[in-house]
């Protein structure tokens, strides 16, 4: 059984609406947000590196992988080792929440509505054959509540909900489910280090 912990209502409300002020798209604000917050979306060929996952992980769920057409995503790095980006003081309240003893990488994920239900490959966020981060962990924030749950290599679905927090050890292989029911799917993937009790 794969080992993770949730916790809902992660933030605040006044902290959460904040977050969700600069990073939620609004047809209204969009380019005063990207002018002040430098929380800009990038696109990204390719959602995940790999889309050749273990034999074993199609067997977890009946969600198909998404059509070669629609892999792309917008993204935005806001932390990489040990380098912040202009975006990254926009999540501060979130990090100071988490409370890591060192980040690793920080990176928001903006998927488009599909029309039927399709995941990524099955992945861990970041594999480096010369070194092994066996003591990280990654987490999930999700900024908006849609059906498009994240997917652990049990086949454990954890439901998309705003505000909510999800950790599991960093070398749980997961996939995300791009959203039917609404315009957009945003996430906020945090790899770091930190003594957390998944029991």
């Amino acid at each position: 059984m794969t080992k993770y912990k949730i916790i809902d209502n992660f933030l605040n409300e006044k902290d959460f609406d904040k977050l969700s002020y600069d990073i939620l798209p609004s047809i209204d604000d969009q380019i005063r947000q990207q002018q002040i917050n430098n929380f800009n979306w990038i696109y990204v060929k390719n959602q995940v590196n790999s889309w050749d996952e273990p034999d074993y992980l199609k067997k977890v769920t009946d969600i198909e992988l998404l059509d070669p057409r629609h892999r792309w995503v917008f993204g935005n790095s806001s932390f990489i080792r040990g380098v912040p980006f202009p975006s990254f003081p926009v999540l501060v309240p979130l990090i100071n929440k988490i409370f890591p003893l060192a980040i690793f990488r920080v990176q928001s994920v903006f998927t488009v509505q599909q029309d039927k239900m399709a995941r990524s490959a099955f992945h861990i966020d970041y594999t480096d054959e010369t070194q092994e981060y066996t003591d990280m962990v990654t987490s999930i924030f999700y900024m908006n509540t849609t059906n498009g749950p994240t997917i652990l290599e049990d086949g454990t679905e954890i439901e998309c909900r705003a505000n909510r927090l999800v950790s599991y050890p960093y070398k749980t292989y997961h996939s995300g489910v791009l959203c039917t029911d609404q315009p957009y799917r945003i996430v906020i993937n945090f790899n770091y280090f930190k003594n957390l009790d998944f029991s």
